[in-house]
């Protein structure tokens, strides 16, 4: 197998961006569940439970964009590039129909704390450079 940027092999690179996907994932579940012991705290359980959802709201896209982009990592810039614009475009919209998902699907929605659980697993992708 050939080397490519820097020495590291396409293998080795995915392998890297899947770890580091995976920190910020981790990080994420982390402030989604942070988020819904507030809204426990400030509502009711089922608060927390709708904070949690927004949570995976924003962690199940933000995954499958993870795995797609550690799998495109071994290949050559121009299609690295593709799958980044394609995976975050793709991503959006999983977002979108998750929201649309929740509030349609499901009764008793406490749209505060879902919102709350989003921003808050959203801020993994900012704290993560902090953290790690």
């Amino acid at each position: 197998m050939g080397l490519g940027y820097h020495g590291v092999t396409p293998l080795e690179s995915a392998t890297q961006v899947w770890r580091q996907a995976a920190r910020v994932l981790l990080l994420q579940v982390v402030l989604a569940m942070a988020a819904a012991a507030v809204s426990v705290f400030v509502w009711d359980l089922v608060a927390g439970v709708w904070a949690l959802v927004g949570g995976a709201v924003c962690v199940l896209p933000s995954a499958l964009f993870a795995f797609k982009l550690s799998r495109a990592a071994s290949h050559s810039g121009q299609a690295f590039g593709f799958a980044l614009i394609l995976g975050e475009l793709i991503k959006v919209v999983l977002v979108v129909a998750l929201f649309a998902l929740a509030y349609s699907g499901f009764g008793g929605l406490n749209a505060a704390a879902m919102v709350f659980g989003f921003i808050s697993a959203v801020q993994g992708y900012f704290l993560a450079f902090l953290v790690f």
